[in-house]
Order: C-alpha cells, then structure tokens, then sequence
C-alpha cells in the first residue's frame, strides 16, 4: 500500500535517516518502534507526504484513502457528532455531488441516461462509506471512545486538547480508509477506551502503521514490528515480545562476534608488530596488515543514554495512609460521590480502574488535597508525604520557570551538585536545564514532573497516566522503579502491562462507589470475566421441580464454593507468584554466599568481581525480606478468606 524507497532525511548536520525503504503491504498491521527523537512521527508524516525528503522515493497505490492520527491537532468546528461524521473531506464531497445532482431537473430531462449513471456511481459511493448509517455508527465509536451520550452535540471547541484528540481519532476511524497510520493513538484514552479501540482495530480490514509505548496494546494487534534506530530500519516478524526477543538474541550474537574478531585482530598486530623489522617476513607482514584494512568491524549495539532512577524509600507510616469519610462531591449539578468513604492502607499500590466520568480523577485528586470538596474529611495517617504526578503538567509545572529553577521549586534544600545529579538522571544536562518549560517536549516535560518527585521521599505517590509521552524503555524503568519502592501508590493509566508489573489491587470507581479486587490488572480481568460468566449463569431461567429442595440446597452451597474461590484465585495466584520468586531468590543469594566463602575472591585482582557480589547480595538480602513480608500478607488474607 506504501512503499519508501531509499529514504533520506535531515535537519541541518543531523542526519535523522539514511538509505531507509519500507513496505506496508495490504491488510498487514505493523508497529513502528524506536526510542524518542528517533524520528517516527517525520517518517509517518513523509509516507503521507506532509514532510518533504531529501531524496528517495514514497509511492502510494493509485487511489488507496490514506489517513493519520498525528499528536498535533488539526483544527475542527461544529459538535462533536458533526466533526465525527461529516468531517471526511470525500464523503463530504459524495454527499455534495450527490444532492447538486438530485437537484439537476435540467440534465435529468435532457439526457436520462447520464443523470442515472452518476448518481448511480454516487450512491455506490455513498453506501460504500456507510452512509445511511454513518450517524448511528458515528454514535458507537463515539461511545467507545468515552464519550456520553449528551456530549455528542456540543461544541467540539468546548472540550479539552485530549477530548479533542479522542474525537479525531473517531473521525478516521469512520472514515474506513484503506490504509491508516496512527501515531500514539492511546495517549488521550482512559483503560476502557484502550480496550474498545484494540477490539475495533482487530476487525480493521486496512493497513495499519502503529507508534505506541503500550506493550500489551503492540502485541494484541501487529504482526510485524519496525525499529527506527540511529538512521537505519529493521523488520521482524511478530508482535512486541518477541522483537524483544530477537533483538536480544541478535545483540548476544553481534557481541559475541565481535569478541571473537577481537582476539583475531590482536593476533593479527602482534605478529605485525613482532615480525614488522624483519626482512624475511615482510611480505607476510604485509599482507596482514592489508587484511587487517580490509576487514569489515563487527559492529555492536550502542545503547542511548535512558533515564535512570529509584524513588527514595520513605519513612515508616501509620498502617492507613490516607482515609477520605462521607465526603460530597459535585462539579455543579453534577454529583459524584456522596457521603463516600473509603481507606488506603500501608504498602498498597492500587489502579483506579472503571468508565469514563466515573470519578477516577477526582478521587485521585482528592486524596491529594488539591481537590476541594462540599462535605467530609479528608485524614492523613501518621507521617505521610504526597507527591502528586498530574496527567496534564500545566498543573504542576510553571511554564515561565526554566528545568531547573523548576526543580528548585520543590528541592531547594538539596545542594547544587544533588539537584544536577537528578536532572541528569532524566537526561537534562548542560544548557538543557537553562530551558523553559514552555519549550519542552512532552516526553521532556513527563522526565521533569518524575525527577521533582525524586526530590522528597513520599510515602504516598498519586499518579495520574505517568507513562504519556515516554518511550517504552522509559516506561520500563519507571515500572520497575515503583515495583521496588515501598511506599504507597495510586495510579490512574491505560497502559495494561504497566498495570501488571506494579499493583496490588483494582478500585473499580462506578456510580460514586468503589468495588476493590486483589492481585495485578490481570487478575482483576479474570475476576470481571468470572462475574459476566455468573451473571449469564444467574439469568438462565431456573429448572426445578417442586420440592426438589435437596438440589436446590447443593446448588447454593456449590455457588458458595464458587463465590469463595473467586475471592480466593486472585489471593492464590499472586501467592504463587511470589512463593516462586522467593524460592528463585534464596537459591540465587545461597549461590552468592557459597561464592563470598571462596578466598579466592578476597585477592587483589578479583576486587571489581567483589564488590559486584556485595552488591548482588545485598540486593537479594532487600528483595527476600519484602517477598517474606508480602508472602505473609497473603497468607494471612487467604486464611481470613477461607474461614470467612
């Protein structure tokens, strides 16, 4: 459907790509992958001709439709609905056409035959592009994409940049084109929303060129991934998962090659160098050297510069964190909770999970006192710290400060040298901290709102989408860092895996209530499929014969036992989990302390493998004592559980 040939592209002295050809072949879904600055964006926007190249070649198939999400927003007037279904430019057009020609009394009577030629091509057309149904199936993307019911007639200027997104999201969709290029479609969406958009782009019939960090998002839809790395392509078949495989076992390879081709290339100068004096080996001397320039360099994988963190570990606080009682709260005259309590204990990492205008943002909002409210309290436990990770950094971040003096705001009690050594940690450095907010990227404005949450140690971290506008590597080292911290976390996200790798439990946050699950977002899927299954079982019509009171017995006593081990699978499987990895770990660390026994180890020439051993220790030491305590926890609640 599109083919780059020989593609070239760069800014000044910056060469962003080289010698680039790609083709997106029909019905073929691809992931366009590569670290921030890469240049993905300026590759989509040249497949579509929107970014001229400075030399090579893009062919587009003769009249194939070709639409793009991209980050930045196109313009866009009328109601949401209007800009939804009458905003393809084409469609528009066959409807034009099409009513001027009903229109056309003088060409229907002169020649019959015309009239009924071109309005016949014309209602194909419009039929083609769903015309007939396009408002209800303009409705059903809408709803998908969050949007209510009442907001479909507002004015698309009345909604915010992200709203605004989601809305133009909608309109390509409708649109059907035959090939559709989306550029971080997920960023604007809630969880749900992900989820509907997954489901829809499954059935898309076109061909899809996908940039996303959402992991899970990747691999339930393409079928090939294409990193842009430095200027060059590369193609593997498959989803995310198993490019990351591949990639490392090509990485392992090219290593080991070039380890190999070291040895031979010192072999090679040692005999130069040993025989370069004398007459009689000249010509063999030679011809090495010759061989030695020649010789095509093994070239490794450079790693980029990535960010770089932990979160401090905060002080010991109170058992509850955080308790919100008979709170009231209202946006007009729209109420969202009601006399609503709820409390957050120590140690628990929590997903707010549920529909859009449920009321996610505002409880996050409300725990972190920013969010006034009509009625209630709002209590901290004994010696808890906020930090607070807003989705849209306007309101944390004064765009007149610069990086610095926006760390500053938060850290000055820290010295210099300290408040330096954790920007660059985020990658600023040099004259990049002299840089105003107001010109920053989003990925750079995201690394600035993390590197002020190292400042203080929190004890409580709210996070509202922490992983929009990171890259994937990015997006790993912050899971991994909250996996490690051990304070308290809420988080609001839609990205799944990121979900699976830090949490604990699932608020579902509907109708001013709040239902909790245990375990990670997949358990809480499997807990939401268990439900929908009961619910089908529940309305079946019941077949039971008149006094037939034993069967009837058995089968509540049976639902008991199943309701019980419901509550009890998510418990068990993350007990699991973590009775694995602790088993994995006391062998692992037994393996250091058998290898810290050796004498061996104590000598001169073996310190950096010592320390390196210390290390490791001591982080097993870290990591066995915080799975013993999570292992207890969990057994405590099964036991709880199963006597309940």
């Amino acid at each position: 459907m599109i083919t780059l040939q020989n593609i070239k592209k760069q800014y000044g002295p910056k060469v962003l790509f080289d010698d680039v050809t790609f083709h997106l072949k029909p019905g073929e879904c691809v992931g366009l992958v590569g670290e921030n600055g890469m240049g993905k964006t300026t590759l989509m926007r040249i497949a579509l001709s929107r970014e001229a190249v400075d030399s090579g070649k893009v062919v587009v198939r003769k009249g194939a439709r070709v639409a793009m999400l991209e980050q930045e927003l196109t313009p866009g007037t009328g109601t949401v609905l209007e800009r939804v279904a009458l905003g393809d430019p084409y469609f528009s057009k066959v409807k034009q056409d099409m009513e001027r020609l009903e229109n056309d009394h003088r060409l229907h009577q002169r020649s019959p035959e015309e009239w009924s030629k071109k309005y016949g091509h014309l209602q194909h057309e419009f039929e083609r592009l769903g015309g007939y149904e396009r408002e209800s199936q303009a409705k059903s993307i809408l709803s998908g994409l969050g949007f209510k019911t009442g907001q479909w007639d507002e004015p698309l200027e009345k909604f915010s940049g992200g709203w605004r997104m989601r809305a133009e999201l909608g309109r390509l969709l409708l649109q059907n084109p035959e090939v559709l290029l989306l550029d971080e479609p997920t960023n604007h969406l809630d969880l749900h929303s992900v989820v509907w958009l997954e489901s829809f782009l499954k059935n898309f019939e076109g061909s899809l060129l996908l940039i996303s960090h959402d992991r899970r998002f990747l691999n339930g839809l393409v079928s090939r991934i294409v990193e842009l790395d430095r200027g060059t392509l590369t193609s593997t078949t498959g989803n995310f998962d198993n490019f990351e495989k591949q990639k490392a076992e090509r990485i392992a390879l090219l290593e080991a090659q070039a380890v190999n081709q070291g040895k031979k290339i010192a072999q090679v100068e040692k005999f130069i160098e040993r025989f370069r004096a004398k007459n009689t080996k000249a010509t063999q001397v030679q011809s090495r050297i010759k061989m030695l320039n020649k010789m095509e360099r093994v070239k490794t994988v450079t790693q980029s510069k990535t960010v770089h963190f932990r979160f401090p570990q905060p002080p010991r606080t109170g058992r509850t964190v955080a308790e919100l009682k008979h709170i009231d709260k209202s946006y007009g005259d729209v109420q969202v909770y009601k006399d609503f309590s709820i409390a957050l204990d120590r140690g628990v990492k929590v997903a707010l999970v549920g529909p859009n205008g449920a009321g996610k943002s505002t409880l996050l909002k409300l725990l972190t006192g920013i969010l006034k409210f009509e009625k209630g309290e709002l209590k901290l436990g004994a010696n808890v710290t906020r930090a607070y990770y807003a989705q849209h950094h306007s309101e944390i971040l004064n765009p007149d400060q610069t990086v610095l003096e926006s760390l500053e705001e938060v850290a000055g009690h820290l010295p210099r040298t300290k408040k330096q050594s954790i920007l660059g940690a985020f990658l600023f450095s040099g004259n990049d901290v002299n840089k105003k907010v107001s010109v920053l990227s989003g990925g750079e404005r995201s690394r600035l709102a993390l590197a002020r949450m190292l400042a203080l140690p929190a004890s409580l971290l709210l996070l509202d989408e922490p992983t929009n506008h990171l890259d994937m590597r990015s997006c790993e080292v912050l899971a991994a860092s909250l996996a490690d911290y051990e304070g308290t976390l809420v988080t609001i996200s839609h990205d799944r895996y990121f979900l699976d790798g830090i949490i604990n439990r699932v608020w579902e946050v509907e109708d001013g209530q709040v239902k909790e699950y245990f375990g990670n977002y997949s358990d809480y899927e499997w807990a939401k499929a268990q439900e929908v299954e009961a619910a089908k079982i529940e309305q079946r019509p019941a077949k039971k014969k008149s006094g037939d009171t034993r069967k009837e017995q058995k089968r509540r006593e049976a639902e008991a036992r199943n309701k019980k081990h419901r509550q009890l699978k998510p418990l068990a499987s993350r007990l699991k989990k973590v009775e694995a990895r602790l088993e994995q770990v006391m062998q692992d660390k037994q393996k250091i302390e058998e290898k810290l026994a050796d004498s061996a180890l104590y000598e001169e020439q073996q310190k950096a493998d010592l320390r390196d051993a210390l290390a490791r220790q001591k982080n097993l030491a870290y990591e066995e004592n915080t799975l013993l305590t999570e292992w207890d926890s969990l057994s405590t609640e099964i036991q709880q559980a199963t006597n309940s």
